[in-house]
């Protein structure tokens, strides 16, 4: 589900994977099942309850990116995690899927394992093997930068969400 607010002079993208209501349907199930086993197994209970919390505090964070001023500012996805840079900083904008994104971590890896080992090759059983994943169907926007790592600027979301409308508005500012 991406959001698109429009002000003058700004551009504010709002984004999340999960549905508040789904969020909340599992947290009472988990609630549920903790106040049953409040009496038999406190601990086991305690863990639950545990996870629903986490589960309504973290499991719908949205992430927000708002283009203003020449400059994108990124907050939500990680908890306490915010991104503040200049739009010159990067080309363009583009869709990325799960698959792309662990291709390109693998990628980074060796090749921190290369600078690390002095250039030697990383050996065949530490190189993760290009191969389909359960969540591959799941898109981002990403900014492409100049030099090093793009910049996520909404959630990871289902293919029924149409990106191409919030594409074509970052596009436009470049």
């Amino acid at each position: 589900m991406v959001r698109i607010e429009r002000s003058p002079g700004a551009l504010v993208l709002a984004s999340r994977l999960a549905r508040p209501r789904v969020l909340a349907v599992l947290a009472v199930a988990l609630l549920l099942g903790a106040a049953g086993l409040r009496g038999a197994a406190p601990w086991a209970a305690l863990a639950l309850a545990a996870l629903a919390a986490l589960m309504v505090l973290l499991g719908g964070r949205s992430v927000r990116a708002t283009f203003a001023r020449g400059r994108v500012r990124v907050s939500g996805g990680k908890p306490l995690q915010r991104q503040d840079r200049a739009l010159a900083e990067f080309t363009g904008v583009r869709v990325e899927t799960v698959g792309e994104a662990r291709a390109r971590r693998a990628e980074r890896l060796v090749r921190g394992y290369r600078e690390r080992s002095g250039g030697s090759a990383a050996p065949a059983w530490l190189v993760p093997a290009p191969a389909p994943g359960t969540n591959d169907h799941l898109r981002r926007l990403v900014l492409v930068a100049r030099d090093g790592e793009p910049l996520a600027v909404t959630a990871w979301l289902a293919p029924e969400d149409d990106l191409e409308p919030a594409r074509a508005e970052i596009a436009a500012m470049f």
